[in-house]
């Protein structure tokens, strides 16, 4: 992403610019968080995931029989 600029309002407030908003998909009202990290910041937007389990399946694609897992698993122990 190109670099974006705005400006700090004498209190210290700006506006997020038309790109990074879309970018994020930030909407009217919504919060978003400041960090800094190693002397930079960093705005995340904070997003409830709907259904948590399928999101952390989804991240990681895996072909596992965990069946055949645990047998292995159990014989490695006879």
């Amino acid at each position: 992403m190109e670099k974006e600029e705005s400006r700090v309002t004498i209190k210290y407030q700006t506006t997020i610019p038309r790109k990074i908003r879309k970018h994020l998909g930030i909407k009217p009202g919504e919060k978003v968080e400041w960090h800094v990290v190693r002397g930079m910041v960093v705005v995340d937007v904070p997003r409830k995931v709907k259904n948590p389990v399928k999101f952390l399946t989804s991240q990681i694609k895996l072909d596992l029989d965990a069946v055949k897992l645990v047998r292995e698993a159990r014989e490695e122990f006879k």
